[in-house]
């Protein structure tokens, strides 16, 4: 798949798309924040993103994955520490590929991913 990262931790964005490589997959933009990653999908079309909730210049990864949802059909992983109940149901209508809680483990999101693809 080709997947786009919104992650404003350049340490943790090298990780996920090391990750993301290592288990087949093709990283084809990153961005810090919800205006660069709009931009960066609408540029090279992914196939999902994977989303970090709080971004940078305080941008909100959860109305930047409604905007890729609603405009270009792309759904999203959220990867945060921030993941709350509250924001699970916010985002049920968006149709999330699933939550994951930072720091993330290979087996997690190969487990995540392959239920997206399925």
């Amino acid at each position: 798949m080709r997947i786009l990262i919104v992650e404003d931790d350049a340490l943790i964005a090298l990780d996920i798309a090391w990750l993301l490589q290592d288990l087949g997959h093709e990283v084809c933009a990153e961005a810090a924040d919800a205006f660069t990653g709009l931009e960066a999908a609408e540029q090279t079309k992914p196939d999902m993103a994977v989303i970090d909730i709080r971004l940078a210049r305080n941008t909100d990864g959860g109305k930047l994955a409604r905007t890729l949802y609603c405009r270009l059909g792309v759904r999203s992983l959220f990867v945060s520490g921030s993941i709350t109940e509250a924001f699970r149901k916010d985002m049920a209508a968006i149709e999330p590929l699933g939550f994951l809680a930072k720091p993330i483990s290979r087996r997690h999101l190969d487990e995540a991913l392959r239920g997206a693809a399925a």
